[in-house]
């Protein structure tokens, strides 16, 4: 999932109280397991139109998450309603290659999941400055980040313009 469209920051509303922090959720799977573990967080949105929003971060060794998204996405949907977005975190791998991602995931009819990449994204995408400023704002919740790395330009201004 390198290649995903970025997302829209439209798409992610600002986050409110954490209301579930369960880090052995235990999530369905359509597979011999029956079950895989990952780490579920889910917020009260704080935009107009109260909701949730769910963060499954993978923690084991193999990409369950991925492709248990459109099960854990219903069960999701199940528990906390229709005004719910999913987002699948991916931490960086502590060997080997790789790079941590935060990636929205949407169901269509069929069922099928589909995924638009939070972040990182490419600073030439025209979606990149909302989605960064999304980030500055409610990443340092989600990714294990201070905040001040999503802001980097605002850095950057204030020690050009002298005032930081």
């Amino acid at each position: 999932m390198d290649s995903l469209t970025p997302a829209s920051a439209a798409d992610l509303p600002p986050l409110g109280e954490l209301v579930a922090d369960e880090p052995f959720w235990s999530y369905p799977t359509g597979g011999v397991a029956r079950a895989g573990v990952a780490h579920l967080r889910v917020w009260l949105t704080a935009g107009p139109e109260p909701g949730h929003l769910a963060v499954v971060t993978e923690t084991g060794p193999a990409a369950g998450v991925t492709e248990s998204a459109g099960l854990i996405w219903a069960e999701l949907a199940r528990r906390y309603g229709p005004r719910f977005v999913l987002l699948e975190h991916f931490p960086a791998p502590e060997l080997g290659e790789g790079m941590e991602t935060l990636d929205l995931v949407r169901v269509g009819a069929d069922g099928s999941p589909h995924w638009s990449r939070v972040w990182p994204t490419p600073e030439v995408n025209p979606r990149h400055a909302g989605l960064e400023h999304w980030m500055a704002a409610y990443g340092h919740q989600i990714v294990n980040m201070p905040a001040s790395e999503f802001d980097w330009r605002q850095d950057e201004d204030d020690q050009i313009n002298g005032s930081g």
